[in-house]
């Protein structure tokens, strides 16, 4: 809820501080940024700290820093206290599956991770859906004074019902053998693929969410605050597109299934070309969809093919895939700032065009070294 709560409601921060919407994109930027910093230091000192006190600790305090922001004057230090509560965000998002693996037992471990994504899905959207509602009836501040109280709540629930890290062993991680790991993922062109589209998929999707709002409010559509946050539900079609592209990816592999989901973020980018409400919602549902399934297809390949150092390997890829939203996030707002819905939208295009011919090339290197290591399609076992 707390990441992006700043999403929907940034043409209120910039008439707050009267600045333009590539500005006040920075308020979620910043944010990930932290994210992205925190997610480089936890690959290589997460695993000192127990996993149940290092989530409490950053569920805690990002809540904190949430209704600190409630408070901010100036915008140099809304954005500061954002980097500062993504960073602590990051202690969550680098270990909340290690610890569900670590903890629950074998039988039901399908079905927690599947609540934990859920949940993600859910917070995300429910956090949009609520900020958008509580600043057209109030204002951005106490929407986000009550997400912070809301999840300071949640935190505090964890801490005190969640199970102790009872598998969990600390052991105080090599630095250097952690950095020499992440070169050679980096040297890995299949893995470096992988991040790279993390990237270009996440800040072409971030980048729709930051900007949405400046063009659903002007002409033709002029759309009202409550009518704006219900087009946050398309969360609902990512969640679909998430399960349809593992069961697709399964049946057909993740070599065929990727380039035909990242095809239909174009689709989805086009039809919000056009000045029909109807189209525009439909391209949303469609872009939507797809950049869950892309993920989704992404983050198994990561999974799959991380030959050793599987931590770090998910940490890079979370680490590019944050940095993405960040770097896109921001820039295409001074596309649209300057130039334009149009130009923004074909700016995306371009990006997704890149993003289709990696997921079209990356085959290449399934089955053939990469580095020093022998990279083969996994077997597939029965339930």
């Amino acid at each position: 809820m707390q990441l992006y709560l700043f999403q929907p409601i940034l043409p209120a921060i910039g008439k707050e501080f009267s600045i333009n919407p590539a500005e006040s994109s920075l308020t979620v930027s910043f944010s990930t940024i932290g994210i992205a910093a925190g997610l480089f230091a936890g690959a290589l000192f997460a695993d000192r700290i127990s996993r149940k006190k290092l989530i409490g600790l950053a569920l805690i305090c990002s809540s904190v820093l949430t209704v600190i922001s409630s408070f901010v004057p100036v915008f140099p230090v809304l954005i500061t206290i954002n980097m500062l509560k993504g960073f602590f965000l990051s202690g969550s998002a680098s270990v909340a599956m290690t610890y569900i693996a670590e903890e629950i037992h074998p039988s039901a471990l399908g079905k927690a991770t599947s609540l934990y994504i859920t949940g993600n899905a859910i917070g995300g959207m429910s956090g949009r859906i609520v900020a958008t509602l509580i600043t057209g009836w109030l204002s951005w501040r106490w929407a986000a004074g009550m997400i912070g109280t809301i999840c300071f709540i949640f935190g505090m629930l964890f801490v005190i019902e969640a199970p102790a890290s009872r598998h969990f062993k600390p052991y105080k991680t090599d630095t250097i053998k952690g950095l020499k790991t992440m070169g050679m993922h980096l040297r890995n062109p299949l893995l470096l693929s992988m991040y790279i589209l993390a990237a270009l998929y996440l800040g072409s999707f971030v980048s729709i969410y930051n900007y949405l709002a400046f063009r659903m409010q002007a002409s033709p559509f002029f759309l009202p605050h409550e009518i704006l946050a219900s087009l946050y539900l398309m969360y609902i079609a990512g969640t679909a597109g998430s399960m349809s592209a593992g069961v697709l990816s399964d049946r057909f592999s993740s070599q065929k299934t990727l380039p035909a989901i990242v095809s239909f973020l174009l689709v989805g980018l086009l039809l919000m070309l056009t000045p029909s409400l109807i189209l525009v919602i439909l391209g949303l549902g469609i872009f939507t969809a797809s950049f869950f399934g892309a993920h989704t297809i992404a983050s198994k390949i990561v999974a799959q093919y991380s030959p050793v150092g599987k931590p770090v390997s998910i940490s890079l890829f979370l680490l590019f895939y944050y940095a993405g939203s960040s770097l896109f996030g921001t820039s295409t707002g001074v596309i649209m700032h300057h130039y334009g819905w149009a130009s923004f939208i074909f700016t995306l295009c371009a990006v997704s065009i890149v993003s289709l011919f990696i997921s079209l090339f990356f085959r290449r290197w399934i089955e053939k070294p990469a580095g020093r290591v022998l990279i083969k399609e996994p077997v597939q076992q029965e339930a």
